[in-house]
């Protein structure tokens, strides 16, 4: 069985890396920046290979899936600096719970009416909303790869 060290405490870590720390905090930006490029060379590439109804619908799709990756990001900053806060004061909960739902209702909402008046965009619409999940999985492929070239110097 292992054990640690008697002297070791829970509290002992090693200092992160400056390099990778400044690399890593940037992937936001990164996944951000990969995810409009995206969304801006697939709508012109739908628009020009198909039509202009497939560009617009994934024009609709990758703007909101957009939206709410940025949403999403800015939520989770404000619940961990909450949860990591000094203050004294407890956190609001409905603050925080609310828009998480409602996201999700806006984006219902908006596939309903595209299913229910311009079925010609959904197919557009459908591929513009998994284009921010594309360039995170691109990120965690850079960052393993970026990792692994450190690991072998």
């Amino acid at each position: 069985m292992n054990t640690p060290p008697e002297d070791a405490t829970p509290d002992d870590q090693t200092p992160p890396d400056p390099a990778m720390e400044e690399r890593l905090s940037g992937a936001y930006g990164r996944i951000l920046r990969v995810a409009i490029i995206l969304s801006v060379a697939g709508t012109l590439a739908a628009a020009l290979l198909f039509n202009w109804r497939s560009g617009l619908g994934l024009a609709v799709g990758a703007l909101l899936a957009v939206i709410n990756f940025v949403w999403l990001h800015r939520s989770t900053e404000k619940l961990v600096g909450r949860m990591i806060s000094s203050s004294q004061s407890p956190p609001r909960k409905f603050r925080f719970v609310f828009p998480f739902p409602l996201r999700y209702a806006l984006m219902i909402a908006v596939a309903y009416v595209i299913l229910k008046s311009y079925p010609g965009l959904l197919v557009g619409f459908l591929v513009g909303l998994i284009l921010p999940i594309i360039a995170s999985m691109g990120e965690g492929i850079y960052e393993a790869l970026v990792v692994s070239r450190i690991d072998q110097t």
